[in-house]
């Protein structure tokens, strides 16, 4: 026998063997897939795509996603191992499909059908899941929603509350930061976010997110006053006054602006009377006081307005309080009495923003111990005493 026509032979049987092994059939991917063998049918379509001709038909895409779908949404694990990423590449699948065909397409019509089912399927299960308290498990069941519609709102806000049930702060960060950068998210995502971000300590990246909150919801006071706290906090207390005066001169009937401006001085003279800054604390708060004036000439039944108004009073009073606390008998004698009275007219000036106040808000229970405490200071002891048993009755009734 010839050897060398037998080696020629053996040769070309080989590259024959090699170029069946390596034809992907689409044909026999899915009659695999009607006797439910995912491994024989995976193993066709996955080398039917790397095939020209058959990579430039959507009816191969449509195969491949319906195979990778089966995978994917079996209940049974060792079919869910054949491929992890098999909900990924179904997903791809369809997409491709629908690149490909018009919209009215089987193979498209189809498509977006499946990938609504699924889509439907896990946000359904994590619904479930959620309502067992099993937040782990509704967390994965909604990401599994997101492979299929990633930009979706639901899938979005369910899967960043279960995130935030679940304690997974970095992932209640990623999903509710993609909602704002979508432009879907409501004010509590954004509170949250904010929330999160002071917890980190990233005191920028929180008031970065209060002004974006700010500006998309001008009418939610919170963040003005989340702003202005932000900077206190960061030590940035002019430009807090800058831009609430520039923002008061352009809208002076603007009630939340005259309230943030006054929680401003509010805050700062309260700082500044810790630190034993007498003279500094008073001018602060006397700018406080004449913020929240100035937002009862627009409100006048606003209740922060004449809560805060009657604090401030509160707050005025307190220093020369104080100072005959400390005195010893020799200036008390001297003086007591009379930085006493003066501290009483005061007070006095302070109370009908406190009672407008409990008459805006009857059962707010700080407001009616702030009122008592005021009663109590000017010995006025029946109406003390009739406040006391409104607090207790209150207390009470919870």
């Amino acid at each position: 026998m010839n050897t060398k026509k037998l080696f020629v032979f053996v040769i070309a049987l080989m590259m024959s063997v090699a170029s069946f092994a390596q034809k992907g059939s689409v044909t026999k991917a899915d009659a695999y897939l009607a006797k439910n063998d995912l491994v024989s049918a995976k193993a066709e379509i996955d080398v039917a795509i790397t095939i020209e001709k058959n990579a430039t038909k959507s009816k191969t895409w449509f195969s491949r996603g319906k195979i990778y779908q089966a995978i994917a949404t079996s209940e049974d694990e060792s079919t869910k191992a054949i491929d992890p990423q098999a909900l990924t590449k179904a997903v791809e699948a369809y997409n491709k499909v629908l690149s490909m065909d018009k919209e009215t397409s089987s193979y498209a019509l189809i498509s977006t059908t499946n990938l609504d089912q699924m889509w439907g399927t896990f946000l359904n299960a994590g619904g479930t899941a959620y309502g067992e308290e099993d937040y782990n498990m509704a967390l994965n069941q909604f990401e599994k929603a997101l492979v299929v519609k990633e930009n979706d709102s639901t899938t979005l806000f369910y899967s960043g509350v279960a995130a935030q049930q679940s304690g997974k702060v970095d992932k209640t960060l990623m999903y509710y930061y993609k909602m704002m950068d979508l432009g879907i998210a409501n004010e509590d995502i954004y509170s949250t976010v904010i929330y999160y971000e002071r917890q980190a300590e990233n005191s920028e990246k929180a008031l970065e997110v209060t002004r974006a909150a700010k500006e998309k919801f001008p009418k939610d006071s919170r963040f003005g006053q989340e702003e202005i706290s932000l900077l206190l906090a960061m030590d940035k207390l002019d430009e807090a006054k800058s831009q609430l005066e520039k923002a008061i001169a352009a809208d002076p009937t603007n009630v939340n602006l005259h309230l943030n401006l006054g929680v401003l001085y509010d805050n700062l003279g309260a700082s500044l009377a810790s630190a034993n800054k007498k003279e500094e604390a008073r001018a602060s708060f006397d700018k406080a006081k004449e913020s929240y004036l100035n937002a009862l000439k627009i409100d006048p039944d606003n209740y922060i307005a004449n809560f805060n108004a009657g604090v401030i009073y509160v707050n005025l009073a307190k220093e020369y309080y104080d100072e005959v606390r400390d005195m010893d008998y020799k200036s008390y004698q001297k003086y007591g009495e009379a930085k006493t009275k003066k501290a009483d007219v005061i007070l006095k000036q302070g109370l009908p923003y406190m009672e407008k106040a409990i008459s805006i808000k009857p059962d707010d229970v700080d407001g009616l111990k702030a009122l008592q405490q005021m009663y109590t200071q000017l010995k006025m002891n029946d109406k003390a005493e009739a406040i006391y048993d409104r607090v207790e009755a209150l207390e009470g009734a919870e």
